[in-house]
């Protein structure tokens, strides 16, 4: 055996680096973070998932969907009656133990115009049951735009942006603003003509005190 002039073996000084080397490496997913954030691209790219398989839903059935995901994942597909609107569960990434659905809302609105022809339009709102611990599991505005999105779904939009900006990193607000939000939309039947009106209709709801000096928020 390979001695040095103490009498410690070679072999062992090359296990101890070995060690140290494989305990930096198990070490720097979470010293850099690397798990957060992958876990942050899951939980939004399901959401994403989601979101589409209940805007098609709405949109095909033309009527409001209150949240039950196994009804997606039991439905067949009207142009497509040999899949399901949502092919497996998903969940988020940070959760431990019993497994929460992901919160979803669906709104559908006739617009009549003033020819009488009507148009139909649909918003879905997907959110992360674990907003409340990891803030920025929520979907950001920039995922939309290549969505083709109704008028309905771009004033949730910018609405969800507004309550993003106003909450930040504080997740236990975030998700109460959005809740609120959601309960607002299904407690007013004129909520998609009032919202058209003004911008700032839900907006003075959630965030009175950013009105105070200025009600309309011109």
């Amino acid at each position: 055996m390979l001695l040095n002039q103490k009498g410690i073996s070679v072999y062992w000084i090359l296990s101890a680096i070995l060690f140290v080397g494989l305990i930096f490496i198990l070490a720097l997913p979470h010293f850099f973070n690397l798990d957060t954030e992958k876990n942050i691209d899951d939980c939004t790219n399901n959401m994403k998932v989601i979101w589409v398989a209940t805007s098609d839903y709405v949109a095909d059935f033309k009527t409001e969907f209150g949240g039950d995901l196994n009804l997606l994942a039991n439905t067949k597909k009207k142009e497509d009656p040999k899949n399901v609107y949502l092919a497996e569960k998903y969940f988020c990434p940070e959760q431990e133990g019993d497994k929460k659905d992901y919160i979803v809302y669906g709104k559908y609105v006739e617009d009549f115009l003033e020819t009488g022809e009507s148009r139909f339009h649909t918003g879905v709102i997907v959110i992360c049951p674990e907003l409340v611990r990891h803030s920025k599991h929520f979907l950001d505005k920039a995922f939309y735009e290549n969505m083709s999105p109704s008028l309905l779904q771009n004033q949730m939009v910018d609405d969800l942006d507004y309550i993003d900006q106003q909450t930040k990193s504080d997740g236990e607000r975030k998700f109460k603003a959005v809740m609120d939000y959601i309960n607002l939309w299904k407690g007013d039947k004129d909520a998609f003509a009032k919202r058209k009106a003004d911008t700032n209709f839900f907006r003075r709801q959630l965030f009175p005190d950013n009105f105070k000096d200025d009600p309309t928020g011109i």
